[in-house]
């Protein structure tokens, strides 16, 4: 499946290429404000990343909410930043979502889609995002892509899947470090993927357990693996009461040390 992502993927870049040039994207840049501060929004607390997701290649359609209705409710429960699915063909996502979302909400963005060229990093920029999500195995040239991103004040967030992207992302400056608890060949979650991988992972970097949280326990079990923050997508879309859901997580992170037994 990740394969003909990538393929679609290439597709759509090419054509959108030649309605919007990387010189006209450069220049809203250069008039536009700075972006929030991704890191610093997650720096020093434990953070809960809430994603608007509309549907997915595993689950198919997730849910028909408004952004402007599922971003309010993500800020009510104390969401620490939004992310934004713009992957049209397979996540039914749109980058003009960045361009609305910026304009309804304080919250950092992050512009999660499956970045594998550096138009895409501008491009994000452009319509708003504050960060981008680079997953390490698809990416051309990480260094390359990290520092563009840096260069226009995006700390990016690099999604690893072994210990070698691991060492990689972090010799090449990363700063926030996720792990997908998700197989993205066969879908299937793991968070034991977290647990193996947090270890390797310095103290002064932010790790983000990505996917796969349903419950307050999951949470619990993995910020006593050491997660700094997660990533919610799926279960926050489809639940009735957002708000009072990401608030449960938000306590149960809270109150549970990272690395360490829940506080009674």
């Amino acid at each position: 499946m990740l394969k003909k992502i990538i393929t679609e993927k290439r597709k759509e870049i090419s054509k959108i290429k030649t309605k919007e040039t990387i010189n006209e994207l450069k220049d809203r840049i250069s008039t536009s404000d700075p972006p929030k501060d991704f890191k610093e929004a997650l720096n020093g607390k434990f953070s809960i990343i809430c994603e608007y997701k509309r549907a997915s290649p595993s689950t198919g359609p997730i849910s028909s909410k408004r952004l402007e209705e599922s971003i309010k409710s993500f800020e009510n429960g104390g969401a620490t930043a939004i992310s934004i699915l713009t992957e049209k063909k397979f996540f039914n996502g749109d980058i003009k979502y960045l361009k609305t979302a910026k304009s309804i909400t304080n919250l950092p963005i992050l512009m999660k889609d499956f970045i594998i060229d550096e138009y895409q990093i501008f491009q994000a920029r452009a319509y708003g995002a504050s960060s981008i999500l680079l997953i390490a195995s698809i990416c051309p040239n990480l260094e390359t892509f990290i520092n563009i991103s840096k260069s226009l004040n995006m700390e990016p967030l690099i999604e690893c899947e072994n210990s070698l992207e691991i060492y990689k992302a972090l010799e090449n400056g990363a700063e926030i470090i996720g792990i997908n608890n998700r197989n993205l060949s066969n879908f299937t979650i793991d968070f034991n993927k977290t647990r193996a991988f947090a270890p390797l992972i310095p103290n002064e970097k932010i790790l983000v357990s990505e996917s796969g949280v349903k419950r307050s326990e999951d949470v619990k079990m993995l910020r006593e693996y050491g997660a700094d923050a997660i990533l919610i997508g799926t279960e926050v879309m489809k639940s009735k009461n957002p708000s009072d859901f990401i608030k449960d997580l938000l306590i149960a992170g809270t109150l549970t040390p990272k690395g360490g037994s829940p506080i009674e």
